[in-house]
């Protein structure tokens, strides 16, 4: 069916929606991601789901972070048939590695090209902007050469409807070689405390009037995990998101309770009382 005309209807985004929630469930267990992670990676799951003009639509925020969660779990370091977490040296290895190969190939194939990207340090050509920079004086040709010489799908069946164009294609390329952080490293980057910014994120502000209808961009508590530290990811996660909850409802309870009012002067005068307000010189 046409992009265009599944943003029309609000059941397909609903279906596209959940359609994401279960493909992260299969991705987050051991059982079934040993098997369908290859899969989702040939056939460029990722790619396809950020070109589509649902998720590019700025009004559908809950399938940009479902995506998020599903990009998580599809790249979370772990060897999927043995089941052992990578460590961040590991990881960064394997990522070397590929850049490596990319490096060979486009010397031996593309020399004209691909030069400085041949023989560049890994640091200056793992990077979103730069990779696409790199890929922009290859035609579009070119681009399905370099894909299909780094084994990589350029084609799908008539009814998928997925045309692999030279963005596509673009897009493929430098979602596999760019250096992603792990989840130790962006767990690491999040605020255990809140600020005015986090206590309105819009995810949690969208969790608030969860009724059932549609997923939650949560990752979930069950009886299988990827590691340990995908158990401790998760519960921190979970935990972060209550507690701010949590805070944000005091302070409405509190604000309520004193009940502000703007004066003539436009001033903000306070004529109610909370036990949980106390006044301040100024703001910390």
């Amino acid at each position: 069916m046409d992009d265009k005309l599944l943003m029309k209807w609000p059941d397909n985004l609903l279906y596209c929606e959940r359609f994401i929630e279960f493909l992260s469930d299969l991705q987050s267990q051991l059982p079934t991601r040993r098997y369908v992670n290859t899969l989702l990676q040939d056939l460029h799951t990722l790619p396809a789901i950020r070109l589509s003009p649902l998720y590019n639509d700025k009004d559908n925020g809950l399938l940009r972070d479902l995506y998020a969660l599903l990009k998580h779990y599809t790249y979370f370091s772990i060897d999927d048939h043995t089941g052992i977490q990578q460590s961040r040296t590991e990881a960064y290895d394997q990522h070397c590695a590929r850049l490596a190969t990319l490096q060979r190939i486009a010397l031996k194939h593309f020399k004209d090209k691909l030069t400085i990207l041949a023989l560049s340090n890994y640091g200056s050509i793992d990077k979103r902007e730069d990779l696409e920079s790199h890929l922009e004086g290859l035609s579009e040709a070119q681009l399905i050469d370099l894909c299909q010489l780094l084994d990589l799908r350029t084609s799908f069946p008539a009814a998928v409807t997925i045309t692999a164009d030279r963005q596509f294609l673009t897009e493929v390329i430098v979602s596999i070689f760019e250096k992603r952080k792990t989840f130790q490293e962006t767990a690491r980057e999040l605020s255990i405390l809140p600020t005015e910014a986090t206590l309105f994120e819009p995810t949690l502000l969208r969790n608030e009037t969860y009724n059932g209808s549609q997923p939650l961009a949560l990752p979930k508590l069950n009886l299988q995990y990827l590691t340990v530290g995908d158990f401790l990811w998760r519960s921190f996660i979970l935990h972060r998101c209550e507690s701010f909850f949590e805070i944000r409802k005091d302070m409405e309870d509190a604000i309520k309770r004193l009940r502000p009012r703007v004066g003539r002067v436009g001033e903000i005068r306070f004529e109610g009382f909370s036990k949980m307000a106390l006044p301040i010189t100024k703001p910390a």
